[in-house]
Parts: structure tokens; sequence; C-alpha cells
């Protein structure tokens, strides 16, 4: 398990298998470090560390009345003021679903509509490709951005003044600066960049502001820095493939999506999903489980089932692409295939057999989930969008 040492400088120090991770926390915003990460190890040479997010729903089931919390807190703290119209994008495949619920939170704090949400996908589709950029350390580096399907999203995205941009961690702010770069050279009248993620440990903010000649807001739920020095007798088991067949992936996709710009917590189908849940038995504890690229609307069916039923246990979390050791904060993980014909491995850490009493693995248009995930879970598949 974890080694970890604190001291009273804020200084935390981790020894993982693949070498030893330091934090220096500076501020937070009433998160704590314990209240928001634990620590893996990937098993991917770039970066042999992975910073486990207590609060996203993604690699550990989560309340999502703490997801939702998260991210209000984030919302909170971006200004009210900024100058529109903006331009929201969160970063697939981990930051689907907290982009869209900080774009939501911040829309419903401030009244305001002059803004619209899309989130990066890996998936090729048809429409029109606006900007392609990499995330260096990933498994699966490249990113991209199609264009909004509405007039109004149209004109958002091609006249945006604040930038928004939310990813759950930052540590080099090397991919979100790759991908304000592009979307900067397509709007040169871009005035303002924000970067928003749930634990921010990037040193390089004034590098940034000076390569994009634009003024940065940074805000997240705890502030600090990071090293990581590698163990060079750390051999991380074999990197499984991790990128998709390149193929067009229209026809398995939800038909209204977040990656076209639109709401995606409203559906017919989402309706009836809830509908059905709220007969669930009384005492019982749920798992509603998003797949890869599509979290936000199983987040919100977790949440409104939640809401109407206290005497539920409702967790959220995801399935994802994203390959991880089984040390330290993943106990457990299960292997099966992607649901988007690409053949390759996916992921669902921390969710062991018999653990919870239903398991909804939630899916988008015809991108049906692999049986044996459903197997191995005795779970139901339920379409969202």
């Amino acid at each position: 398990m974890t080694d970890t040492e604190l001291t009273p400088r804020n200084l935390t120090r981790i020894q993982l298998p693949s070498g030893e991770l330091s934090l220096n926390i500076d501020a937070n915003s009433g998160w704590s470090l314990i209240d928001l990460l634990g620590f893996g190890v990937r098993r991917n040479p770039r970066r042999g560390y992975l910073l486990v997010s207590r609060v996203l729903g993604k690699h550990l089931p989560v309340s999502p009345l703490t997801v939702q919390a998260a991210h209000r807190a984030l919302a909170v703290q971006v200004p009210t003021d900024l100058k529109g119209p903006l331009l929201f994008i969160g970063l697939a495949e981990t930051a689907t679903a907290l982009g869209e619920g900080v774009a939501r939170e911040w829309a419903d704090h401030t009244g305001r509509s002059d803004l619209t949400f899309l989130h990066t996908t890996r998936y090729r589709q048809r429409g029109t490709l606006t900007l392609e950029f990499q995330e260096p350390h990933s498994h699966a580096s490249g990113h991209l951005v199609y264009r909004p399907a509405s007039p109004e999203g149209q004109r958002h995205f091609a006249h945006a003044r604040t930038l928004v941009l939310i990813d759950d961690e930052l540590s080099t702010g090397t991919t979100l600066e790759n991908l304000a770069r592009a979307y900067h050279a397509l709007n040169p009248a871009l005035e303002r960049l924000v970067l928003v993620s749930l634990t921010d440990l990037c040193p390089r903010y004034t590098d940034i502001q000076a390569a994009l000649g634009l003024p940065i807001l940074g805000v997240s739920l705890l502030r600090g820095e990071l090293s990581f020095t590698p163990d060079p007798a750390y051999h991380p088991p074999g990197l499984p493939a991790v990128t998709g067949n390149g193929a067009d992936k229209t026809d398995l996709l939800a038909p209204q999506s977040a990656r076209s710009g639109q709401d995606a917590g409203r559906s017919a189908y989402l309706d009836a999903a809830l509908t059905q849940l709220l007969q669930t038995p009384q005492g019982a504890s749920v798992l509603i489980l998003g797949t890869g690229e599509f979290q936000y609307p199983p987040y919100l069916l977790a949440l409104r089932l939640q809401q109407a039923r206290s005497d539920l246990k409702v967790s959220n979390s995801a399935t994802t692409r994203s390959p991880v050791a089984v040390w330290g904060q993943i106990a457990h993980a299960l292997e099966f295939t992607d649901n988007y014909g690409d053949g390759i491995p996916n992921f669902v850490y921390n969710v062991t057999p018999d653990q919870y009493g239903q398991v909804w693995v939630c899916h988008e248009g015809q991108a049906h989930p692999d049986p044996r995930l459903l197997e191995l879970l005795n779970a139901t598949a339920i379409r969202l969008a």
C-alpha cells in the first residue's frame, strides 16, 4: 500500500513501485489532499504515477452528491463577469462529466446563457473537425474537437472571448496549453484563458501565459507543485493496445452529445431510466457505471436517483481505457473489451463482483457494453442517449 510521509511544510512524499512522488501543497478551498486524492501506478512508461480522484467518479466509485459538490465548488470560483461569449471544453476521457458538470453549474449559478460546452473525443465522426491536439503523457494521446451542431454554439465557438478548459488534474499544463494554442490559432480574438481542475499542480503558468499572450486564471480545489523521481529498476507491466482503429464511429454514438455542443443531460432515455430505477427495493446499494467518454448522463442519473431516494446508497463510476496497475488506491481491476468497436482492452477499477445489489452499465447510442462486463458484475445495460 501507499507509504505517505507528511511534513510540517505541507510536503507529501509517496513511495510508489515506480518511483517517488512529491507533492508540495500551497492552498486549498476547503478540500484537503486526503479528501481529493489517492495514488496509483500507471502501466505507462511515460508517466509512472496516477492521481486517483476521490471526487471524480471515474477510477473510484463515488456518491453523486460528492461529485456534484466538487462541480459546484469549482464553478463558484469561476468569475461571474467573464467576457462572453464563452467556450467551455472538457478533456476526454476522464473529465467529460467534470467539464459538463462545471459548465452547467456555472450557468445555473450566474444565470448566463452565452456559453457552449464541448468535450474532446478520441472518436472520429461525421461533422466538421475543427482541431486536433496531443496529450503527450497519455496512453492515447490524440484529441479531436468537433464544431458545435447548433448555430448558436457555432457562434460561441467562433467568437469566444473567454476559453475555459477543464481537466481532472494539471501537472505540467502541456495538454491544456496545446489545446489553447490550437484554439487561439482559430480565434485570434480570444482575450482570456481559464484553467479549471480538481487539483492544480502546474508550475508553468507564467510560461504558458507568455507563450499564448493571454491572461490566465487558474481555478482548483487544491493547488501546489508535483515532482516525480522514477525508479530505474521498475519495469511496468506491458502496455496493452490503447488507441482505436480510427474508423468513423458516428453510427455507434449518441445522436446528440456534448461532443457537438449539445446538452447531454436532456434525453428521453434518461427520464425512462430514472423511472425504472425508482422501483429499486428499499435500502439497496446501486452502482451507476458510465462507459468511457460517456460519463455525464450516467452521473446525472445517479444524482437524480440519489436525490429522489435517500434510502438508497448510490455510487457513480465509469469504465476507462486507461491501463493502471493494481496497487495503492487501485485495489481491484476488471478487464473486458471496449464498446466502440476498437477491440481494445477497457477496465473498471475498484468494483468487485457482488459488491452492489444492482449495477447498471450505461451506454450511448449503439455502443453496447461487452457482455463479459455485464456477466462479471451481474449488471444490466441501459441506454441513456
